[in-house]
C-alpha cells in the first residue's frame, strides 16, 4: 500500500525546502521564477540522456493536436541521439491519426539559450511569452502560434535527484500551464484556419523512469480563471516497506500563483472497469488538499478515454517477451467532468469545466 510522504517522513517540509535550496543554487535557478534558458536544451552534448518538449492544443472547433520533439525515447536514453517528432491529431469529426517520423542525428539542433528546437523541418522557438511552432508527418501538419496566459512554473527547482551521489536526475519546468494557439492544421491532407487553448511543458533526465516509477496520474485544467496542474507519483512496491506517494499541485487564478505546497494533496480513486491493453482505470478520481491555508477540491467523473498506448512499442521484438516477464507499461489519456471547488487565501470559488489528465502504468504486471 503506498504511504504519503508526510506519513513517511514527519519532517518533509523542512527536508524538503532544504533539498530545495540547494538544487535552485546547483542548476542556478532563481526561486519562483522561471526563465527562457529553462525551456532551451538542457542535456546538450549530455550522453545518456533523453529530452522532451511537449505542446497540447484543443481547438474551438473539438479538433486536437499533440506535438513532442524528443531527443532520445526516455525508456531507453543510452546510446546516439534518436531525434524523433511525434504528431497526434484528432479533427472534429473524432478521426484521429498517431504519426512518428525519427531523424538522424544530425538532424537535431536546439539551443541552450531558450526554446529553439529542430528536428529536420521541424521547427518550434520561443520565450516563454510566445511560441511559433511548425511540425509535418505525411499528410499531416500544424503551424501554430501560442501565448502564454496562466503563469509560467515548475515545482521547486523541478528537478527530482537519484542515487547515492546523486548522479541520477529527472527535470520538469512547465513554461505554459495555459494559453491561446492559432494558426492552421493540415489533417489528412485538409488544411484550415484554428484557434482555442493551450499547454506546454518540458522534460529532461538521465535514467529510465520505469526504474523509480510504478505509475503516476498528472492533469490539467483551466476553469473560470483558475488553472491547475496535479500529479499523483507512486513508487515502485517494496517489501515491508511499502510505497510511496509524490504529489504535486499548482493552483492559479489568472498569473498568479495561490499555491503550488504539493504535500497536502491527496487522491483517492474508485469504480474501476478493464481498459485496452491489459489495463484498468477508475472512473472516479477524488483530489483533495487541506492545510491551515485553506481547503482545496478536484472532483473528476465520466473520463472518457482518449488515448491508449502499449508503452513497449518501439522496443526491439525480441526484448518485449523479457518486459512482459516482469512489467506490461500502458498509457492512458483521458478528458472528464470536473468540479474544482477553492476556498484559499480569501478566495472562494466553485466551477465546472473539463480537465485532461493521464495514467502512466510503467510497472504494471
Amino acid at each position: 500500500m503506498a504511504k504519503e510522504l508526510e506519513d513517511r517522513f514527519p519532517d518533509i517540509k523542512e527536508r524538503m525546502e532544504k533539498g530545495t535550496a540547494e538544487s535552485l543554487a546547483r542548476e542556478g535557478l532563481k526561486a519562483g521564477v522561471v526563465e527562457p534558458w529553462e525551456d532551451g536544451y538542457r542535456t546538450k552534448d549530455k550522453p545518456g540522456t533523453f529530452e522532451w518538449w511537449y505542446f497540447d492544443c484543443e481547438f474551438d472547433d473539438g479538433s486536437t493536436a499533440v506535438v513532442t520533439y524528443t531527443s532520445r525515447p526516455a525508456n531507453n536514453p543510452k546510446g546516439d541521439l534518436r531525434p524523433t517528432l511525434l504528431l497526434i491529431m484528432k479533427s472534429a469529426e473524432g478521426d484521429k491519426v498517431r504519426l512518428t517520423k525519427e531523424f538522424e542525428p544530425g538532424d537535431l539542433s536546439a539551443s541552450v539559450e531558450g526554446c529553439d528546437v529542430r528536428i529536420g523541418p521541424n521547427t518550434v522557438k520561443g520565450d516563454l511569452n510566445r511560441y511559433e511552432m511548425q511540425a509535418e508527418a505525411d499528410d499531416c501538419a500544424v503551424d501554430l502560434t501560442l501565448t502564454r496566459v496562466g503563469p509560467s512554473w515548475r515545482p521547486g527547482s523541478g528537478i527530482t535527484y537519484g542515487g547515492r551521489k546523486e548522479e541520477r536526475y529527472f527535470g520538469w519546468v512547465v513554461p505554459v500551464t495555459f494559453g491561446t494557439v492559432e494558426g492552421t492544421v493540415t489533417f489528412k491532407g485538409e488544411k484550415k484556419q484554428v484557434k482555442g487553448t493551450c499547454y506546454h511543458d518540458h522534460n529532461w533526465g538521465n535514467f529510465s523512469l520505469q526504474s523509480a516509477i510504478d505509475h503516476w496520474y498528472w492533469g490539467r485544467a483551466h476553469v473560470g480563471d483558475f488553472t491547475v496542474v496535479f500529479v499523483q507519483m507512486v513508487t515502485p512496491y517494496v517489501p515491508f516497506v511499502g510505497s510511496l506517494n509524490m504529489p504535486t499541485l499548482m493552483l492559479a487564478r489568472g498569473e498568479e500563483v495561490l499555491t503550488d505546497n504539493g504535500l497536502p494533496l491527496r487522491l483517492e480513486t474508485s469504480d474501476y472497469v478493464d481498459g485496452p491493453l491489459g489495463g484498468s482505470y477508475p472512473t472516479k478520481l477524488d483530489w483533495t488538499w487541506h492545510s491551515d491555508e485553506g481547503d482545496i477540491a478536484l472532483t473528476i467523473r465520466n473520463p472518457k478515454l482518449i488515448e491508449a498506448l502499449d508503452m513497449l512499442d518501439g522496443t526491439p521484438e525480441w526484448k518485449r517477451p523479457l518486459v512482459h516477464l516482469v512489467a506490461n507499461p500502458y498509457y492512458y489519456d483521458f478528458n472528464a467532468d470536473l468540479e474544482l471547488k477553492v476556498d484559499l487565501k480569501g478566495v472562494k470559488s466553485v466551477e465546472q469545466g473539463r480537465a485532461l489528465y493521464e495514467l502512466m502504468h510503467l510497472q504494471h504486471k
